[in-house]
């Protein structure tokens, strides 16, 4: 998620036996005031050659943290600070880094590279972690150490500590998005949409061409996936106006599971936004998606919204970061119709094959 300042992301991301915990340390952290700066202006995006583990490190150099010795792994968009001893995920990382940052500036649309150095911090285990989060976090620290298993971004900065080699780049991948919306873009996206993204983005599976590689596939998330299933044959699914203005901290207070169960929809909801020809579901194309990202890498967000709703109408986005009024200002006006066209979306997901899912595929023709 977002928010010190403006906004910070801290989000874990693979529900698990300790998902509770995960969980509320990340809802409790969804109304806090981030300390990070204004986001400086990005360059376009530009395609370029895969990066594989030959091209992505630019540099390493020694690093300590207090007395964990470690290393400073330069690659051209990241600083990776990195106490972690398994050189497998150590060198695993940047190259993952590097291709889900090319994933989120080409997969829907163009977007904005960092002008500055994204800061990755991967501290070997959870107390190095916690020493470095009271380190950078400083007054504002308190909330953050409470997660379990994980990590959080805030102000650009990723820190993270390991919790296995495949959740470890997973959460890096979620939190990887919130640090670069926060170092790039100029105006927040609403919550609803900030995180159903983060979780588009975690989907990955071998690349066939170097199994050691990362080949970014959103649908490839089976946690979500399983979630977002057991949430329909319970009954338990959020209609799609009340998830663009649910408080995931609020909703975290009264029933974890549907908390769960609020990322699987927004990871559904995520697809939907991309994906809308896949049903009919009488919506335009994903045209509307490119221009709410660009706008808020941009700085015209809010200007669209209040255009369209009126003076004033983006205070609410700005200061809570959730409402519909980004949904019907950029998607539709008609939410009645837009709800019954997600709804069918969702069950068209949940009816689908799980092998597809694992595959990295779409579950339903």
């Amino acid at each position: 998620m977002n928010f010190p300042h403006r906004q910070p992301g801290c989000s874990i991301v693979r529900p698990d036996d300790g998902r509770f915990a995960r969980l509320a340390a990340l809802f409790l952290l969804v109304t806090l005031s981030s300390c990070s700066s204004r986001s400086p202006s990005g360059s376009p995006a530009v395609l370029s050659p895969p990066v594989t583990a030959n091209t992505a490190v630019v540099s390493t150099e020694s690093w300590a943290f207090e007395s964990a010795e470690g290393r400073l792994i330069r690659t051209h968009h990241y600083r990776v600070f990195t106490t972690e001893t398994d050189p497998n995920l150590r060198d695993a990382l940047p190259v993952f880094l590097e291709r889900a940052l090319n994933h989120y500036t080409t997969a829907i649309t163009p977007l904005p590279t960092p002008d500055l150095k994204l800061d990755t911090f991967l501290m070997a285990d959870r107390a190095q972690w916690q020493a470095l989060t009271r380190h950078i976090m400083g007054i504002h620290a308190g909330p953050y150490l409470r997660i379990q298993r994980g990590g959080f971004a805030s102000g650009g900065r990723a820190l993270l500590f390991t919790i296995g080699h495949r959740d470890t780049l997973a959460i890096a991948a979620h939190e990887g998005w919130h640090q670069y919306t926060q170092r790039t873009f100029k105006h927040e996206l609403p919550v609803w949409l900030e995180e159903g993204l983060a979780a588009y983005m975690e989907g990955f599976i071998p690349d066939p061409s170097d199994i050691h590689l990362p080949l970014f596939r959103p649908w490839a998330n089976p946690e979500r996936f399983e979630q977002l299933a057991g949430a329909a044959a319970s009954g338990r699914l959020i209609p799609l106006s009340r998830l663009l203005d649910i408080s995931p901290a609020a909703l975290l207070a009264s029933d974890t599971d549907l908390a769960l169960t609020y990322y699987a929809q927004t990871w559904a909801l995520a697809h939907f936004l991309v994906d809308p020809h896949a049903i009919d579901t009488g919506l335009p194309t994903s045209m509307p998606l490119t221009r709410i990202l660009q706008d808020a890498a941009a700085g015209n967000l809010r200007q669209a919204i209040d255009h369209r709703h009126g003076p004033g109408a983006s205070q609410l986005l700005a200061r809570e970061r959730r409402g519909s009024e980004a949904f019907t200002t950029y998607f539709t006006p008609n939410l009645p119709a837009a709800e019954h066209a997600y709804a069918a979306y969702v069950q068209a997901i949940v009816r689908g094959s799980k092998d597809r899912i694992l595959a990295g595929q779409r579950p339903f023709d």
